[in-house]
């Protein structure tokens, strides 16, 4: 059975709740879940997030799929981090691995982009470095004053 863990709405019209549930994936969004792990009040400032860390770790471990809401609301707690921190290669694969800022890690280069990439380098290595030039003075401009080469006066001792 391919389990999932995602929002289940609840509340009156336009004041929605949401419980955070484990259901099978074929359940409809408000239909028969498996478990309860948490709950998820977006209205309220700020919004409450309570998420049960040790069930979702399990549910996670035994291969159930966050949806994308639920894995932004573990991220947000750390629950998301603790699990990649167990299984890095398995989230790489999937596509699901993320770096610290919450972005998606870059996939990994082909070998014909490795190679462009490193002749790229040493073709930036191989070229000689062009010293640097040295900026002619400016002649002021006509309308710009101009000024006298005059040695700054000396305080006078008291």
């Amino acid at each position: 059975m391919a389990t999932r863990i995602r929002l289940r709405r609840m509340g009156a019209n336009k004041r929605p709740f949401y419980r955070v549930v484990v259901a099978d994936q074929r359940a409809p969004r408000d239909g028969r879940f498996i478990e309860v792990i948490g709950k998820y009040h977006p209205l309220q400032d700020p919004s409450l997030i309570e998420i049960d860390e040790e069930r979702a770790l399990h549910w996670l471990r035994v291969g159930a799929q966050p949806s994308n809401q639920v894995r932004n609301l573990l991220r947000k707690l750390g629950v998301w981090d603790r699990f990649a921190a167990e299984r890095p290669g398995v989230l790489k694969q999937r596509g699901l691995a993320t770096d610290r800022t919450g972005k998606p890690e870059a996939p990994k280069q082909s070998k014909k982009a490795q190679a462009k990439a490193a002749e790229a380098a040493k073709a930036a290595e191989a070229r000689p470095a062009e010293p640097p030039t040295q900026a002619a003075p400016t002649e002021p401009a006509a309308n710009e004053p101009v000024q006298a080469d005059v040695a700054p006066e000396e305080p006078a001792e008291a």
